[in-house]
């Protein structure tokens, strides 16, 4: 039973223990009494021997083990997305340095293991031509494995908070009947952090297609804003920032702002670079345009007010040169 199967027993209710009463009577005379001890110390040191054989079996399933990349099957959509820079580091570091953290595996019916948690560095190894790996076996059904990996990748701290949204999403779907406080005590997590992924289930579904092909593109707070500005009728433009975020056109706080803009007011700022005035090898003034206004910063308050005039003169002109009728 995984935990979450525990928590959602928990909600419902979970009924007392009855201890059964034992059908056979109680020895009353001494050797009968001493006889009826003598079996349970017998099948009490029997249980133990069971027990202690099988923590040794579990102590050497966990430590020191290795096993053949060959007998390693990937589950599609459990290895972590790196970016091929962080691919190349972990493929550098493994080169280098032996492996600290074992991969956990678990059997597969039909032969060999599948990886809960360790694709990449599984996929390093057989890239540097390696032919064995440190592996941890666990013993989980399919539910539980899947939440092992999550879990396993959860607390990497360069994992994009949309694919922890994704992990406690499918956590969610498989258990309906847990809140988010129960989830994110399993977790380890606040309620908070998990409510505030959760804002992903806002967006439209254009922008988590987005998403799914660049998970970094925005964070769980750029997400919490967008959601609202979708649900306030503007999904259309929340679609089209996460898409320049994904671009790299804007960041996370630009792409809030293009979203929250609205179409009447939509047209962006052009700002050019300034031009340099000089007077000889000094600095007369500088000249910006951003749109319809123009900026003039002069070296001195005198300089600026020789020049007033002549701007003067110079408009004067031209407004009368433009003048209808």
């Amino acid at each position: 039973m995984s935990i979450y199967d525990k928590l959602g027993a928990k909600t419902a209710g979970i009924k007392a223990r009855t201890v059964d009463k034992p059908t056979e009577k109680t020895p009353r005379t001494a050797p009968g009494m001493f006889l009826n001890a003598a079996q349970r110390i017998d099948a009490a040191e029997t249980k133990v021997e069971e027990l202690e054989a099988r923590l040794k079996e579990a102590e050497a399933a966990a430590v020191g083990r290795e096993l053949s990349l060959d007998a390693l099957h990937e589950v599609a959509g459990r290895r972590r997305k790196l970016t091929e820079q962080q691919y190349n580091e972990l493929k550098e570091n493994l080169r280098q340095n032996p492996l600290v953290t074992p991969v956990t595996v678990r059997k597969r019916e039909e032969g060999g293991f599948e990886i809960v948690s360790g694709n990449n560095r599984v996929a390093v190894f057989r890239e540097l031509g390696r032919t064995h790996i440190p592996a941890v076996l666990l013993e989980s059904d399919d539910d539980q494995a899947e939440i092992n990996a999550f879990y396993a990748n959860l607390i990497q701290p360069d994992l994009p908070p949309f694919e922890k949204y994704l992990g406690f999403k499918k956590i969610l779907s498989k258990h309906p009947q847990l809140t988010h406080t129960q989830i994110a005590s399993a977790a380890g997590v606040s309620r908070s952090f998990v409510s505030q992924l959760m804002a992903f289930d806002e967006l439209p579904e254009e922008a988590i297609a987005i998403l799914l092909e660049k998970p970094g593109a925005i964070g769980a707070n750029a997400a919490q804003d967008l959601a609202v500005l979708a649900k306030k009728g503007k999904s259309e433009k929340v679609i089209e920032a996460i898409a320049k975020a994904a671009s790299g056109e804007l960041d996370q706080a630009q792409a809030v702002r293009y979203a929250a803009l609205d179409s009447a007011v939509k047209r962006m700022v052009i700002k050019s670079e300034p031009v340099r005035i000089r007077s000889g090898k000094t600095t007369y003034c500088d000249l910006r345009r951003a749109n319809n206004v123009l900026r003039l910063q002069f070296q001195s308050a005198e300089e600026a007010s020789a020049a007033q005039e002549m701007i003067q003169d110079v408009l004067e002109k031209l407004a009368a040169e433009n003048r209808v009728g």
